[in-house]
């Protein structure tokens, strides 16, 4: 593990090095863990990386102190610190366009929703993105970015091997939130809002496979409403909402039906004591957990449940994480994840339109303990050899090197 330092150095220290920014403690730590996985990544690769623990919002300040200097690169996780949008006095915005090397925004959600970071953004502006629907969406709207990467999160590899068998049949380390509470506010909004939103809900309870941008054109469509790329982006971005109410209702729906047929869940999360059907006797509540200790819980769980936030072609940590732990991932469906792995041999895939299908085909698996295993065993061998925090930073140094190539 990384001690909190200002910098961390490779054994080979004859290169410049990558500056690293360690967002505020948000998201439940996940930004730093990431940050510190890929610093310590990077070090294996024989690089340097100095880190910047920085507990301000506006960590354009942080990186003060580095103005003048060559770095390889600098990386953040979603930070404000690459744009302008923050600052008052038109002197200091920017700063990171004094810094000249590459810079590259990590980011984690849909586009839409880090509109300002990409349209105030510096020279020498990347995103790197999970999610290639979220590549080309940027790619066509977001014109202050250089260019753009696939680049999901890695998985993390258990400290220690817990040699017992596996105590749960399923868990899901996630957080519950009450989409009604979403749903009140987006029908407070002006009548014309109201009904573009009431469509877009009606559409994706029908067709929730839709990316997030196919959907709302396809609304706009309905209403032959014809807009500016602007207009198009300002209107996107009002509603960006109405995405995370539909993804929350189906998280809902899906740990519902599953109680309903009498399948045991497990959740982490103080958050599952509002879901309204908290004193389901099947669902056996936890406190919030730190990422370390969600490893040990998925160690010890035959099935890991994942559901997406809306990424139709994306790839996220909890399910590599869950498959270097040697448990099963049963998820629903992203192109990404069918091209990625194969559908009842490293993976369980599940269709948002058939949630109805669910509880027949956790119980069958539940009931054939050697096949639940062999997809674990399989799924971990896959994750291992491609999607360690290793690979990934052998990915972002050959990004770099091209880049600088150019």
């Amino acid at each position: 593990m990384l001690s909190h330092s200002p910098e961390y150095y490779a054994i080979d220290d004859d290169t410049q090095p990558i500056l690293l920014l360690r967002s505020p403690n948000t998201c439940y730590g996940i930004l730093q863990f990431f940050i510190d996985r890929l610093a310590e990544a990077l070090i294996s690769c024989h690089q340097r990386v100095i880190v910047i623990n920085d507990d301000n919002e506006d960590n354009f300040v942080s990186l003060i102190p580095y103005i003048g200097h060559h770095y390889k690169a600098i990386i953040g996780i979603q930070t404000y610190a690459f744009s302008d949008i923050s600052f008052d006095a038109p002197t200091t915005s920017n700063l990171s366009n004094l810094i000249h090397c590459p810079k590259f925004n990590i980011i984690l959600d849909h586009p839409i929703t880090v509109k300002n970071y990409a349209e105030h953004g510096c020279n020498d502006y990347y995103f790197l993105l999970h999610d290639r629907n979220y590549l080309s969406f940027s790619k066509q709207y977001y014109h202050k970015i250089k260019n753009c990467f696939y680049f999901p999160p890695a998985g993390m590899l258990p400290s220690h091997t817990l040699l017992t068998q596996k105590k749960y049949d399923v868990t899901f380390i996630g957080s519950f939130h009450n989409y009604r509470e979403i749903l009140h506010a987006i029908y407070t909004l002006e009548r014309p809002l109201r009904f573009l939103s009431a469509r877009l809900i009606h559409l994706l309870r029908h067709e929730p496979n839709l990316p997030a941008e196919i959907a709302f054109q396809k609304v706009l469509n309905y209403y032959n409403i014809q807009l500016s790329e602007a207009a198009f982006l300002k209107l996107f971005y009002q509603l960006r909402s109405i995405f995370q109410c539909v993804m929350y209702y189906y998280r809902e729906k899906i740990i519902q039906t599953l109680l309903n047929a009498q399948i045991q869940i497990h959740v982490y999360s103080d958050s599952w004591k509002n879901a309204p059907f908290s004193e389901h006797p099947c669902l056996i509540r936890h406190h919030d957990i730190s990422i370390e200790n969600s490893l040990t819980v998925m160690q010890q769980s035959k099935i890991s449940l994942n559901i997406m936030s809306w990424h139709k072609d994306g790839l996220t940590e909890r399910i590599l994480n869950g498959m270097l732990c040697h448990s099963a991932i049963l998820s629903d469906k992203s192109t990404r994840l069918e091209e990625e792995f194969i559908d009842g041999e490293d993976i369980l895939l599940f269709n948002l339109s058939q949630i109805e299908k669910l509880p027949r085909q956790v119980n069958e698996l539940l009931l054939n303990p050697d096949r639940l295993q062999r997809i674990a065993e399989n799924g971990y061998k896959k994750a291992s050899q491609r999607h360690l925090w290793i690979h990934r930073a052998q990915q972002l140094l050959y990004i770099i090197h091209h880049l600088s190539k150019q």
